[in-house]
């Protein structure tokens, strides 16, 4: 049986399991990552721990300009409008080779362009450190294309072993180069370009293995039609992100450092939910979008969605700050309705990227693009306007207001222009929710940790029991009760009326 021939109830398994194995897998990176960063500091200054950010930035600017995060979204597209095996894998090699040119004009330009480019990002004196980054891009770039290919395959199992294998020597380098050696931010560096070839040459020798090692340039067009508008797009998500710090930074460099905490908490939600379900529902859509009925098929993985991540953004909303109060000065600590805020903005982005998904059945991918072009261009006049007269309020309002118009344009496409006709009502009722548990947490006592973090529970209990009761239908409900009897049977804990004598 092929992909796109396999029954609806299979497909929803598949996305279920690779779901659930990527959420495992970013929840651990996420771990490690938090219990890291007492050795960041011990080891790194402030300011190498900022050159390390802005070396970030230079690389992620320099790959989005070029396109070079766009050719996985267009293998996607393309390899799933074939149908014979031997026309994919012809696919997957045209976009291998593809991606090895166009990272190697990258590379190119980088190196020779460093010195200005770090100059315009304040990272003069850092010239042959900027040029290592950009080499380690390189082999960075090209591997994303063979993972990919893994998430296509639904190989879920190796690709996470692959990012955890990754993952342990990179931070295993960094310890040995940056605490035994003390090289710094070249220790970083030198330790990400060491895994990240390493691991290039593995999946590219296993890649093109199975594929071939060919060029065809009539597949090459293909996908350089379909990635063009999304390297617009892709840039203009890059400006959703990040305009607001470069706005407010000319209000107060103390709110920057207060809202960029905010930030990555509220971020937390999609790396954890959305990204790993976009991990496996990125690249196997297409498939749910076959035989007749595919729209329902959408509309029944959209609810789902939306109650998944309706939970997750209360219950980050909910413990966030308290989590906050306990890991950083309180001078760090952004106002109460902050995070929320930011958490919802991405909640309603999260669910516009899965409407957003559907524009590109059928169609090309200028849609996509022009909605991301118009997003960007609203975000930036919400934040010229917002923030000089609300300063961090300003910044978060922006944020929730893009994210939203973004979702209801997405929304609204998906179905006029594909028919699925999913109405808001179930958005409506977790935005209700959500709203009702805040105002219940920011009337109650101040109280110590363990009051705060007792209220915090009973709240997101009595979330997720209005939810059920209110948003799941009697048949969701009834499959949520079936998974949590076997999630205790698996842990060992005795079903109701077989406890043990």
């Amino acid at each position: 049986m092929t992909e796109d021939s396999a029954s609806p109830a299979r497909l929803g398994s598949r996305l279920l399991r690779g779901s659930s194995l990527y959420l495992a897998g970013n929840i651990i990176t996420k771990l490690i990552g938090f219990v890291m960063i007492p050795f960041y500091a011990r080891f790194l200054s402030v300011e190498e721990y900022g050159v390390l950010n802005l070396l970030e930035l230079a690389t992620t600017i320099l790959a989005i300009s070029f396109g070079l995060q766009s050719v996985g979204q267009s293998l996607v597209r393309i390899y799933h409008e074939q149908t014979a095996e031997a026309e994919r894998r012809a696919v997957v090699s045209t976009a291998l080779f593809g991606t090895m040119a166009l990272a190697g004009l990258v590379l190119v330009v980088g190196v020779a362009f460093a010195r200005p480019i770090g100059h315009l990002l304040s990272l003069d004196g850092e010239t042959s450190v900027l040029r290592l980054a950009f080499v380690a891009m390189f082999f960075s770039s090209v591997a994303e294309l063979p993972l990919v290919y893994l998430r296509m395959r639904d190989r879920a199992q190796v690709y996470l072993a692959y990012a955890l294998v990754t993952l342990v020597l990179n931070l295993s380098l960094n310890i040995a180069l940056i605490g035994w050696l003390h090289l710094g931010v070249l220790g970083f560096v030198y330790s990400k370009l060491v895994v990240s070839s390493a691991g290039c040459v593995f999946l590219l020798w296993r890649t093109l293995a199975e594929v071939g090692s060919a060029w065809h340039p009539a597949i090459g067009r293909a996908l350089i039609r379909f990635a063009g508008p999304l390297i617009v797009s892709g840039g203009s998500y890059f400006a959703i992100h990040f305009a607001d710090r470069l706005f407010l930074a000319h209000v107060s460099r103390a709110d920057v450092g207060v809202y960029s905490l905010a930030y990555t908490f509220a971020f937390t939600l999609s790396v954890l939910i959305g990204d790993s379900f976009n991990k496996s529902w990125g690249v196997s859509f297409y498939s749910f979008a076959s035989g007749e009925g595919w729209q329902n098929r959408f509309v029944l993985v959209g609810r789902w969605l939306i109650f998944v991540l309706g939970a997750a953004s209360i219950g980050i909303s909910l413990f966030g700050r308290d989590v906050l109060v306990m890991m950083v000065p309180p001078s760090y600590v952004p106002p109460f309705l902050l995070l929320p805020l930011l958490v919802f903005g991405y909640f309603l982005r999260e669910v516009g990227d899965f409407f957003n998904s559907m524009l590109l059945i059928g169609a090309g991918s200028g849609l996509v693009g022009r909605i991301a072009i118009a997003g960007a261009a609203l975000n930036l006049v919400l934040n010229a306007v917002l923030i000089p007269r609300f300063g961090i309020w300003g910044a978060a309002w922006a944020t929730f207001g893009t994210w939203a118009a973004y979702c209801a344009v997405c929304w609204v496409g998906a179905w006029r222009l594909r028919g699925v006709a999913m109405p808001p009502w179930p958005l409506a009722i977790i935005l209700a929710l959500s709203a009702a548990c805040l105002a219940a947490k920011s009337g109650g006592p101040a109280g110590n940790f363990v009051i705060r973090f007792g209220l915090d529970c009973v709240d997101f209990a009595a979330f997720l029991a209005l939810a059920a009761a209110l948003y799941l239908r009697p048949t969701e409900r009834a499959d949520v009760v079936r998974t949590a009897a076997r999630l205790l049977a698996a842990a060992g804990w005795p079903r109701p009326g077989h406890a043990a004598s």
